[in-house]
Formats: C-alpha cells, sequence, structure tokens
C-alpha cells in the first residue's frame, strides 16, 4: 500500500463531493475507490496530459504537422536531409 498525501482544501473538497455524490444520487463510494477510478480515468484520458503541462499535444503542435507533410517544404520525406533544411 502507499499513502497518498493531498492538501486540506482538496481533501475537503473531495469529502464535500463525495457527501453530495451520496445525498443527490444515493451513491457511496468511499476516497480511496474513487480516487483509483479517477486516476486509471485521467490516465486514459489524453485531453488531460495537454492540460496538465499546458503545452500543445504532438498531433497538433505546428513543427509536428510539418514534418508530417514534408510536400510543403518540396521534399518527398522529411527524414532525408533534414538537418540540412532544420540548420540552414
Amino acid at each position: 500500500m502507499v499513502t497518498l498525501k493531498i492538501s486540506d482544501e482538496v481533501n475537503r473538497k473531495l469529502e464535500e463531493f463525495l457527501a453530495l455524490l451520496l445525498l443527490r444520487k444515493g451513491i457511496k463510494i468511499d476516497k480511496k475507490k474513487f480516487v483509483e477510478k479517477a486516476i486509471l480515468h485521467t490516465i486514459q484520458d489524453k485531453k488531460f496530459i495537454g492540460k496538465l503541462i499546458k503545452e500543445t499535444p504532438l498531433d497538433e503542435d505546428p513543427a509536428w504537422v510539418l514534418l508530417d507533410k514534408p510536400k510543403r517544404w518540396g521534399i518527398k520525406d522529411s527524414s532525408i536531409r533534414i538537418d540540412e533544411h532544420l540548420y540552414r
């Protein structure tokens, strides 16, 4: 078992959320189970990673888009002679 420490504020918000879930929906779930499910869901959510690090996902990054479409540069394949084009 691993102990995970969270701030008092986050713990309070989590307790309030779980209490409201019980009151409004009749769903009772303990903190451990909720946190485990939330973590697994978050790991699968690719958009969350971008939000977490506040960067553009690689598939949307302008540099990667250019590398994916080398014909715009007038060459057939971005893996060939790429240094020539990058370091002119």
